[in-house]
């Protein structure tokens, strides 16, 4: 039975399907099976929240657009995918959505349960950096996975969080890549950070928290002096403003491709595409501001090979990557 946050998706996802059409009231609550009174009620609601949905009278309701509020009927209303997305908790601010996402895989929750929020006070980079996290701009959001992997293969999670991301930018005609061991950058700036944490008891994986940034909505003029020549947004690089809701989606629904594929033992094509989407491999690069050399593959861990001048390979577990000008 579905539960009353269903219904509403049920409605969205009906109305979305005949979106620029007049949706007769009584075959839409036939369909859902509650009362017109009922119906009316929830569409109520949901205009209150800003979802634009036009009541017709004696004839319907109307959608003419796509709703772009981060409430959990409209992200799961463009869901496809049947695991990460739909046990859904958003929040209008938190202190991190990792933390929060930590503390309810603590308490047992599901594979799959996404944590969102519009803002946060406190959110988490990696070597802990602070994630500048405005209110009503990007997207901060955790996922909590439980996979069965090995620890020593943990890096291979970051890596479908930053492929998921990437062919979500690129979507929109983005050109995302990949920078080791798990930014994803257009153009030489930042545009999303991947921050997973993992909990581990007598090697054995209990959970995974795949944290994601990504800077959508957002101009350069709004960003810290600190991070303006650095960093780029999906506004900045289409002059377009972007549905958030549906982006959110969209990424969580590649995310789940890539689980999927990661829980099959399919990592040959999951390496494939990270190398496809790494600007890090064939680049002269240098580790920590000490170790320099050519970053000419990956291993199955997750450490980048580094080859110096004099053809010593050097595996590199972790850390900064600069660059270098040949």
């Amino acid at each position: 039975m579905q539960n009353e946050n269903d219904k509403n998706v049920a409605i969205l996802k009906y109305l979305l399907k005949h979106k620029g059409e007049v949706v007769s009231g009584e075959d839409l609550a036939f369909n859902l099976g509650i009362s017109r009174v009922a119906l009316n009620k929830r569409i109520k609601k949901m205009i209150e929240k800003g979802i634009p949905v036009q009541p017709i009278e004696r004839k319907g309701y109307f959608l003419d657009k796509e709703p772009e509020v981060l409430s959990p009927e409209v992200i799961k209303a463009y869901l496809e995918n049947p695991l990460i997305g739909q046990d859904l908790h958003v929040y209008e601010v938190v202190d991190s959505t990792n933390r929060i996402a930590k503390d309810l895989a603590f308490e047992g929750a599901p594979e799959g349960c996404t944590i969102v929020a519009d803002y946060q006070t406190a959110g988490k980079g990696r070597l802990g950096r602070k994630w500048f996290s405005p209110p009503g701009k990007n997207l901060y959001f955790s996922v909590i996975l439980r996979p069965r992997l090995s620890p020593m293969f943990l890096f291979q999670t970051t890596m479908i969080s930053s492929i998921a991301v990437c062919e979500s930018l690129r979507n929109l005609n983005i050109p995302a890549l990949i920078k080791w061991p798990n930014d994803v950058y257009v153009n030489g700036k930042k545009i999303c950070g991947v921050l997973n944490e993992a909990e581990i008891k007598k090697n054995f994986v209990e959970f995974v928290i795949l944290g994601i940034g990504v800077n959508v909505n957002i101009s350069l003029d709004e960003m810290p002096e600190d991070i303006k020549n650095i960093a780029t947004s999906v506004y900045e690089e289409t002059k377009n403003y972007c549905n958030r809701a549906k982006l959110l989606s969209n990424i969580l629904d590649n995310l789940y491709k890539w689980y999927k594929r990661l829980s099959t033992g399919d990592t040959a094509s999951l390496f494939r595409y990270w190398r496809e989407f790494n600007f890090t491999l064939g680049k002269k690069v240098k580790v920590d501001g000490k170790l320099e050399g050519e970053a000419v593959g990956i291993t199955p861990t997750g450490e980048l090979l580094l080859r110096d001048d004099h053809g010593k390979i050097t595996a590199v577990s972790s850390g900064d990557v600069v660059l270098l000008k040949k």
